[in-house]
């Protein structure tokens, strides 16, 4: 070993914003070090013209703890598997970029078709030292706070690409270019997500049919990641109530029955899904290891609960949120700008929002013969629709829960 290798060695082992690096992290770090240093390094030059610069290998270790719900998998030590669940924010250890990153971002596959497309960006990117990269993936505040993943992100092998744009300069004869490396990073598979339940309330002397949107309830390869749907008594975990009869309509919607009895008449149930990936999120207290001030509830910061009437309410039908399952931007001869959303369960009376821009005109499209005043396309317009490009829908039926934030990747061309 030489002696930068040595000197590198040592600052490896020096402390990282505050903690120490294990001794075993040292030592893997180091040898991470010295396969990288016997790669032939190629100075000022553009590394679309080296693709040999893309080959080298990064090493990605979460900084633990990090949290996840209860019955959820835990994150190891070594390996990122899991960090899906993660509870807010996770911090990232990058090993073996050859140069100082400026920006970073995961890639997402949501379709399971084997091909990352959706972006979750990183921040706080900071070089510790020559081969050693600190970084974030950040919470989605405001419409997810408790999760740095989308709902449409359902885990699995996903990539992450660190890169900097080097300027043109006297010391750089190739002009402008842009360096990027990218790794592939396994996320985990994760739990079911559950947004919301409706009815949140009725008389549990008879059977309750529940609606319960989410995400996540049909792995990437075709088959159930839901085994069973319960319900859990607020104020007593021992108490369980299993439904009855359940059934998946669609990888973002459950239909359970639920036979409460009327021995529960005012009791208050927090609403689970179980599957083979773990159970899904509805926390009343942070776990261990959690960032002070994430939410509790969902990854929205909801708490999923039915409500066991006292007496028998009258009967209302229940307004079920929208569940969004596409959007496309497309452009008329005039320059018009429309972007149509497919989803299921739009009302005629619905608020929608793109990246939080409300749109100038709303056209409401393919309607569902069986269920009145419902429509499986929303056409919206508006010269300020480009500005919540790329970002997240919303759609809200008047009376009812807002539909899970669908993120768009549609742009809008100069």
């Amino acid at each position: 070993m030489s002696n930068r290798d040595l000197i590198v060695a040592r600052r490896i082992q020096e402390p990282i914003g505050g903690r120490a690096f294990p001794r075993t992290g040292a030592l893997f770090l180091m040898a991470v070090f010295l396969t990288v240093a016997s790669a032939p390094v190629y100075a000022r030059r553009p590394a679309s013209r080296h693709p040999g610069l893309n080959a080298q290998t990064l090493t990605v270790l979460p900084i633990l703890p990090v949290a996840v719900a209860p019955n959820q998998p835990e994150v190891l030590s070594g390996s990122t598997k899991g960090i899906i669940n993660a509870v807010c924010e996770v911090n990232l250890y990058i090993v073996g970029c050859s140069f100082r990153p400026q920006n970073g971002k995961i890639t997402c596959d949501t379709n399971g078709d084997g091909v990352p497309e959706l972006m979750i960006p990183l921040t706080n990117i900071t070089s510790v030292n020559g081969i050693l990269v600190q970084a974030v993936i950040p919470a989605l505040s405001p419409d997810l706070p408790g999760t740095p993943f989308p709902l449409s992100c359902c885990g699995g092998l996903a990539s992450l690409t660190l890169s900097r744009t080097v300027l043109a300069s006297p010391d750089n004869i190739f002009g402008e270019f842009t360096q990027s490396i990218t790794c592939p990073i396994e996320l985990g598979e994760r739990a079911p997500v559950v947004v919301s339940a409706s009815p949140s309330g009725g008389n549990c002397s008879i059977g309750q049919d529940l609606l319960v949107p989410g995400s996540c309830f049909v792995r990437a390869d075709g088959t159930p990641n839901v085994t069973s749907v319960f319900a859990v008594d607020r104020n007593d975990p021992n108490h369980v109530v299993q439904s009855s009869r359940w059934s998946i309509l669609n990888p973002n919607l459950i239909d359970a029955l639920f036979e409460f009895g009327s021995v529960n008449a005012g009791k208050t149930f927090l609403i689970f899904v179980r599957g083979p990936n773990g159970t899904s999120r509805n926390l009343t207290a942070l776990p261990a290891g959690a960032t002070p001030g994430c939410p509790l509830g969902n990854e929205q910061g909801i708490v999923v609960t039915f409500a066991c009437a006292t007496v028998a309410p009258p009967h209302v039908d229940p307004v079920f949120p929208p569940i969004i399952r596409a959007c496309k931007l497309e452009r008329s001869s005039s320059g018009a700008v429309s972007l149509i959303i497919g989803a299921v369960g739009v009302r005629s009376n619905a608020v929608v929002t793109v990246g939080g821009i409300t749109p100038k005109k709303l056209t409401f499209k393919d309607p569902i013969p069986v269920e009145p005043d419902s429509f499986q396309i929303v056409v919206a317009k508006g010269s300020k629709l480009c500005n919540g490009l790329p970002g997240g829908i919303v759609i809200t039926n008047a009376g009812g829960f807002p539909s899970p934030t669908f993120s768009c990747n549609e742009r809008c061309e100069p």
